[in-house]
C-alpha cells in the first residue's frame, strides 16, 4: 500500500529501541526523515530505504529542552508532518507501595513531555493546516495489571489530553490518534518477564507462557507489527480517522470500547 510519506519530517521520541526504534525504522522506510531523539542518542545519520534515520540526543525528563524540541526539528528540517509521541515504561511497583517521588519520577517522561510536544506539534501544524501526531500508550489504559499503576494512570491522562486535542485540531485538517500496544517483545518486556521469574521463582519461559495465554492471538507482538500500524495512521491512507484509541493487543482487551 502506497502511503505517501515520503520528503515528510517526523520526529519520534525514546527512538533508540523497542517500538520507538521500530516506529522510527518504518517511516524511514517510507521516504521519511526522522529525527530520533533519545537520551542515549548518538552517531551520524543513518539512511533506511528511501529515508533517514538522525539520531538527536534528547532527554524527555528536561522540561526546558522538552519545551523547545519541536522548534528546534522545525528550524533545522524546515518543517514537522508527523509528531509520535513515545515514552519509556516506568518502573514496576504495586500502588500500595509508590511512594510520592515515584509518582513525580513518572509524570516527567510520561505525561508531562505528551502535553508540551503535543501542544507544541499541534499549533505547527494547525498553521500548516495538515500534520499527524500519534500517541503510543498502552492497553493498560483500558485494563490495567498489577503493577502496572504508575503506567496506566499517567497514560490515562495522557489519553484524555490527545483526544481532546483530536477535536480541536480536526476542523483544520490535523489528525491525532492513539495507539495501544499489548505485550511486545521489546528489551523492556524482558526485563519485566525475568523480574517476575525472580519474584514467583519460575523461569523465565513459564512467565512468558502465562503472559501469552492471555492473548488470544497466541503469542506477543513484534514491536515492527506496533510500527507498521504508526505508519498507517500517519499517512493519507487513514484520512478520516482521528481521535481513536487503537488497541494492537492480538485481542487481548476483552472490553467492546
Amino acid at each position: 500500500m502506497y502511503l505517501g510519506l515520503e520528503n515528510g519530517v517526523a520526529l519520534v521520541t525514546a527512538a533508540s529501541r523497542g517500538i520507538g526504534r521500530a516506529t522510527a525504522e518504518r517511516l524511514a522506510a517510507e521516504g521519511m526523515t526522522v529525527i530520533a531523539a533519545a537520551r542515549t542518542a548518538t552517531g551520524e545519520p543513518e539512511t533506511v530505504g528511501n529515508g533517514s534515520i538522525v539520531p538527536f540526543a534528547h532527554d524527555l525528563s528536561d522540561a526546558e529542552a522538552t519545551a523547545a524540541l519541536v522548534d528546534t526539528v522545525v528550524s533545522t528540517y524546515g518543517a514537522l508532518d508527523v509528531m509520535v509521541l513515545n515514552t519509556p515504561g516506568p518502573q514496576i511497583i504495586p500502588a500500595v507501595d509508590a511512594e510520592w517521588d515515584d509518582w513525580s519520577a513518572a509524570h516527567d517522561t510520561l505525561l508531562r513531555p505528551v502535553v508540551q510536544l503535543g501542544t507544541s506539534a499541534a499549533r505547527v501544524m494547525r498553521d500548516k493546516g495538515t500534520g499527524a501526531i500519534i500517541l503510543l500508550s498502552s492497553t493498560w489504559v483500558r485494563q490495567p495489571a498489577g503493577g502496572g499503576v504508575l503506567s496506566a494512570s499517567y497514560r490515562s491522562a495522557a489519553s484524555a489530553f490527545v483526544k481532546t486535542l483530536a477535536g480541536e485540531l480536526a476542523p483544520s485538517g490535523v489528525r491525532v490518534n492513539q495507539i495501544m500496544p499489548g505485550a511486545t517483545g521489546t528489551d523492556r518486556m524482558h526485563g519485566i518477564v525475568e523480574s517476575k521469574s525472580g519474584r514467583n521463582g519460575t523461569t523465565v519461559e513459564q512467565e512468558i507462557a502465562r503472559v501469552v495465554a492471555d492473548i488470544p492471538a497466541g503469542r506477543w507482538a513484534e514491536a515492527s507489527e506496533i510500527a507498521d500500524v504508526v505508519a498507517f495512521l500517519a499517512s493519507a491512507r487513514a484520512s478520516f480517522i482521528t481521535g481513536t484509541a487503537l488497541a494492537v493487543d492480538g485481542g487481548a482487551v476483552r472490553a467492546a470500547h
